[in-house]
């Protein structure tokens, strides 16, 4: 006969725990086990009714081989007359307590009027012999009041006890429903002794998402990367995650890995049938058939412990694994969105470079923002996620991380730099009639009308050190008509520049027209080191241009935008 062992679950912690992204967590339990020579059957009970039956597994030491694991599902639901026999019960023990409560009450008025009454007796005034009578009225009917009252505070705190019984019992039974998954283990022994036991599986109701503290020091120089300086601002990135869970069972000083992966139960890959289309199948004919009895199926078993890496980060082609330093508790909530609460656990601190550039768009908003171009150095895949942003130890707004593998570079936004000063003047404009031969440049007639548009804008650099790269991103019109024509007059040589070229506006000032889908890293790439070069050959971003600065401490710069925009006299033109 086999030796029977009964564990229950809920009296043996989780031992470990890996959190996955996707609504998904593998727990880890350990058991320490008796065992008798030959086979024994270990009953795991009360385990969570979300198991994925698929995930089950289980793992042993020593000599024992584990030949068969057994997974029962909970039982159908009971039946409804005995759930509605314990909630008579229990309110039949609250009517019996609210009536011992009403009568505790009348019994205290009734010591009270005596009381009161009492009071109202003048011993001076009353005959000897009706004084004796109301003292001996008053001392029996205080005694026997007295003597009820206790009876009926006794019978108050047995019937709060029942209450608190049946409330304790249904409780459990509300429980026991979510825990009605059992597990049974067949184990063969060569000899009596101890054994240690894992359990793992997936269940849903565990995710965990990540967040960042971008802490980001500009140089003294105030330069991101020169020629002519090695100094370099830095970026300190605390990667932290948020977790939470509603798996009914709680995570008190568990070994805690947060993945990327998928914990998918079948690893076969995917096939696509024939995708056919044609006219709609009638509506199918439904035959009942039999009824199919359920019946115990078998979890996938080993005889190997899993071995724990000890790196923090663990990174396959697949996916990337972090185990968090120091035992973790992590409650479970009751799955409502009101009731759970997350909880932060840290991953690491990551240090990197960082170069910065400074990028003012005044057209629609005269602020200069601080661009970080960080590169990612550590051993860490850095996911999507949210991050606050402190400049110099201030807080200054929120950006968002994406996905970042090591050696790969990003860029975000830091939010606005007040230290320079944007004034973006009104727009100027002046409308002149023209007449004589236009030629072949405007292919237009002999009159036309000229509308003259003059946008000035100054920048003021309050810092103590000089800003390098500056961009600034304005634009001109651009026609959809052949008969409209837009000619740039300021920067002049822009309006005549060729195959997009840089031109000189002034010293430390080149203009160009902005290419479009060009990233941050080229920006900051062409702008680095000296203010010359070409730009990268793309799709010129119709009528936008840049300016790249070079602004030194205290200084300002004044950038001028002129242009003509030339019609047929009497054609109606808009801005769209």
């Amino acid at each position: 006969m086999a030796n029977i062992i009964h564990i229950d679950s809920t009296k043996t912690p989780v031992n470990a725990v890996t959190v996955f992204q996707t609504n998904r967590a593998e727990v880890q339990r350990l058991f320490s086990i008796d065992l008798k020579a030959g086979q024994n059957e270990v009953h795991l009970k009360s385990l969570p009714k979300m198991i994925d039956e698929d995930s089950i597994r289980v793992e042993g030491l020593g000599n024992a081989v584990i030949f068969d694991v057994i997974y029962k599902p909970p039982p159908p639901a009971s039946a409804p007359n005995a759930q509605d026999e314990s909630h008579a019960t229990l309110r039949s023990a609250v009517k019996q307590l609210a009536q011992l409560q009403s009568e505790k009450k009348i019994l205290e008025d009734k010591v009270r009027f005596l009381n009161e009454y009492a009071k109202t007796v003048n011993a001076e005034k009353t005959d000897g012999g009706d004084l004796d009578k109301f003292l001996d009225l008053y001392g029996t009917e205080k005694a026997s009041i007295n003597e009820k009252l206790t009876k009926v505070e006794e019978s108050i705190r047995d019937a709060e006890k029942r209450v608190e019984d049946e409330e304790e019992k249904l409780s459990i039974d509300e429980v026991g429903k979510k825990r009605m998954v059992q597990v049974t283990v067949v184990v063969l022994a060569d000899a009596d002794g101890k054994a240690e036991m894992s359990l793992s599986y997936v269940l849903p109701g565990a995710s965990w998402t990540p967040f960042y503290d971008l802490r980001a020091t500009i140089s003294p120089s105030g330069v991101s990367t020169t020629k002519d300086s090695e100094s370099s601002s830095s970026v300190s990135l605390q990667y932290r995650a948020s977790i939470s869970q509603s798996t009914q069972e709680d995570w008190s000083s568990v070994d805690l890995t947060l993945s990327t992966a998928s914990p998918l139960t079948s690893s076969s890959i995917p096939t696509l049938t024939p995708w056919r289309i044609g006219p709609p199948a009638p509506d199918p004919i439904i035959i009942p058939g039999p009824i199919m009895r359920s019946r115990t199926t078998r979890g996938r078993s080993s005889s190997r412990r899993m071995e724990m890496a000890p790196a923090i980060v663990q990174q396959s082609a697949t996916s990337a694994t972090f185990l968090i330093e120091g035992k973790c508790n992590i409650p479970s909530g009751d799955g409502t969105s009101f009731d759970d609460k997350t909880h932060k656990v840290f991953i690491a601190v990551v240090d990197m470079s960082a170069k910065l550039d400074w990028v003012v768009v005044p057209k629609e908003q005269p602020s200069a923002f601080l661009r970080c171009q960080v590169k990612n150095t550590s051993p860490y895949i850095l996911l999507d996620g949210q991050a606050s942003v402190f400049m110099d130890n201030n807080f200054v707004c929120k950006t968002r991380i994406p996905d970042v593998s090591p050696q790969e570079s990003f860029s975000t936004s830091l939010g606005v730099d007040p230290s320079l000063r944007v004034t973006y003047q009104p727009l100027v404009r002046k409308t002149k009639a023209f007449s004589g031969n236009l030629g072949n440049l405007l292919a237009l007639q002999n009159k036309a009308d000229v509308t003259s548009y003059t946008q000035r804008l100054t920048i003021k650099n309050t810092r103590s050190a000089r800003i390098f790269p500056l961009i600034v991103k304005d634009q001109v019109p651009v026609s959809v008509d052949s008969a409209v024509k837009v000619i740039v007059n300021v920067p002049k040589e822009l309006g005549e520049a060729k195959e997009r070229k840089e031109v000189t506006v002034a010293p430390g000032v080149k203009a160009r027209w902005a290419i479009k889908g060009r990233d941050e890293e080229e920006d900051s790439a062409s702008a680095s080191g000296s203010v010359s070069g070409g730009v990268t050959s793309g799709v010129e971003d119709e009528g936008v241009v840049e300016w790249l600065c070079d602004l030194e401490a205290g200084k300002s710069i004044d950038l001028t935008l002129a242009w003509d925009v030339t019609v047929s006299t009497g054609k109606n033109w808009i801005h769209k």
